[in-house]
């Protein structure tokens, strides 16, 4: 089974909903870890830490109601078959691992722009702290855009047909720090198509940061972010701390 992180990654690349069950309180009858997480997507678990198919299936038939009232909330689950109870945390993600990692670049003192060809996502309404939000082709305006030494990249795009058209644009720029987000099996096969069919050299692929983040064991999308920007912060002011990438 892969990782949470994994599964969470290809959330947001595939622009999929879901809800991420965290388990705060355990009342007597359930041997369940408090923090033990659950992912629920499409009705279906896709990665799990809690073991209990009775609180699990709870979790699943309340994950359906958190997704159609699109709020996340604490609430207090019944297990009749344990005659017990515990309070789960639901937490719904309609893929926005952008929406924390522009949060936390601001608290960094980065200016952020934020590029998206969907209005939906690229609005001030999800990301009110960026100083930028720009919507249009991705891989046309990069290339309209100055990139510096001091510019960091982080491609987090909802599949390969966008990573990597934006990823050719800003390879041989001089940006800083390039990251891009993306399971190492669409990672590897990415850079293969680079050296066969695009004739890039080692050299610029090699500076891409893939998978991206901090070896960390994120969990959820805001610790995913932290993950990608102490990454940035480690390409800034050189530091040691191990990649994802093996960088």
């Amino acid at each position: 089974m892969i990782s949470l992180s994994e599964e969470l990654v290809q959330i947001n690349e595939q622009g999929a909903a879901a809800v991420l069950a965290t388990v705060v309180e355990v009342g007597p009858g359930i041997r369940v870890e408090p923090g033990a997480k659950c992912l629920v997507r499409d009705g279906k678990i896709s990665g799990e830490t809690i073991g209990d198919q009775r609180v699990i299936q709870a979790i699943v038939e309340e994950s359906a109601a958190r997704l159609r009232a699109e709020k996340s909330q604490l609430v207090s689950l019944n297990i009749p078959d344990a005659g017990a109870k515990l309070e789960v945390f639901f937490e719904v993600m309609p893929s926005h691992i952008a929406v924390p990692l522009v949060k936390i670049a601001k608290v960094l003192d980065f200016h952020v722009t934020v590029i998206d060809d969907r209005l939906l996502y690229a609005n001030r309404e999800r990301f009110p702290d960026a100083d930028e939000v720009l919507v249009g082709d991705m891989a046309q305006m990069l290339k309209e855009m100055t990139i510096t030494p001091s510019c960091y990249i982080v491609l987090i795009t909802r599949g390969h047909a966008y990573d990597e058209p934006c990823l050719r644009v800003v390879l041989p720029s001089q940006a800083k720090y390039i990251g891009m987000i993306g399971s190492r099996r669409r990672i590897k096969a990415c850079f293969q198509r680079f050296r066969d069919e695009d004739k890039i050299s080692e050299e610029l692929i090699e500076r891409v940061y893939a998978p991206i983040g901090l070896d960390i064991a994120t969990e959820t999308p805001a610790e995913i972010a932290v993950s990608i920007l102490s990454e940035v912060i480690k390409v800034r002011r050189g530091g040691s701390a191990p990649s994802l990438s093996g960088h």
